[in-house]
């Protein structure tokens, strides 16, 4: 077994871990319809990775309800209630990965949080997947064992940097696109929606500004990243948000207009939506942490 010694600041702990993964109890992707809906349940002793693929989905974990696009990452604690469903017309297609830990409370602080995995990351759990046992590969269980713990250490120390930058490691709808690889046309439509948060945007104007009619446009995002124009509207104007909340003086009211929001409950609940919590909750957080410290020389 490959252990690994994980060093963590503030909410993950303080101290040193031991961390390794201990057995692999479910590992596979799963294609599901647009109809989709598990109901929910809760694990004794396992954790339970939960990354969407493709499509859309709302999740549930932790007592708070997000609406997940693909990238979308996830881990259900032992004991904690879970549950998920696809979104109206979005067939979800995602991974799911059980398992025990030694030194699992080092993973305490993933739960209950979306995190939006770079691709290396999604990678390397679409290995932990392949690596299947069941074909017979000599030492297939000794390497998914260790696949899975470096993709949990790595994501560990994502969320770490994240937590010292709230707002480094959101990327922009334009480069999460990117990095999905996504069409020339619905990149030039994301970055023409990026540089009009705050007005009205229209898929006419999307599709003008990208060269193509309004319904190639529509198939084009439908087709390559299981989204819409508003959902991608709706997620970059959040985005924005939560940078302004945590790096200016700017109240709720004034974040909402700056972001196109002139209306106050609706951009409270697009930001629930997204983020599953409301603009205040997080604001309020962002300002209880205080100033990032600067880094300690070596």
């Amino acid at each position: 077994m490959i252990d690994f010694a994980v060093s963590m600041l503030e909410n993950f702990g303080m101290q040193r871990f031991d961390f390794s993964v201990a057995r692999v109890a479910v590992a596979v992707y799963q294609e599901k319809g647009s109809r989709f809906r598990f109901r929910g349940e809760k694990h004794g002793g396992l954790f339970e990775i939960f990354c969407l693929d493709r499509g859309r989905a709302f999740v549930r974990t932790g007592g708070r309800r997000f609406l997940a696009s693909p990238g979308d990452c996830f881990l259900y604690l032992p004991g904690s209630f879970h549950q998920h469903q696809a979104t109206k017309g979005h067939a979800p297609h995602y991974i799911t990965v059980a398992f025990t830990a030694r030194g699992g409370r080092a993973l305490r602080g993933l739960g209950g949080r979306r995190f939006v995995l770079p691709p290396a990351l999604r990678t390397l759990l679409a290995r932990v997947v392949a690596e299947d046992p069941r074909a017979g590969a000599p030492g297939a269980e000794p390497m998914r064992r260790a696949l899975l713990t470096e993709f949990l250490v790595e994501w560990l120390r994502l969320a770490a940097r994240e937590e010292a930058s709230p707002d480094a490691l959101e990327p922009r709808g334009l480069e999460t696109y990117r990095e999905r690889g996504g069409h020339e046309a619905v990149t030039k439509a994301l970055r023409f929606v990026e540089e009009h948060l705050a007005e009205d945007v229209s898929m006419e104007a999307a599709a003008r500004a990208a060269g193509v009619s309004p319904p190639y446009l529509r198939q084009l995002m439908r087709e390559r990243s299981g989204t819409n124009l508003r959902t991608e509207l709706q997620r970059m104007r959040v985005r924005q948000a939560k940078h302004l909340l945590s790096q200016t003086t700017r109240n709720v009211k004034e974040v909402a207009a700056s972001v196109g929001y002139s209306n106050l409950p609706a951009f409270s609940r697009a930001f629930r939506s997204v983020e599953g919590v409301t603009p205040s909750a997080y604001a309020r957080t962002v300002a209880a942490r205080g100033p990032t410290p600067l880094p300690r020389g070596r």
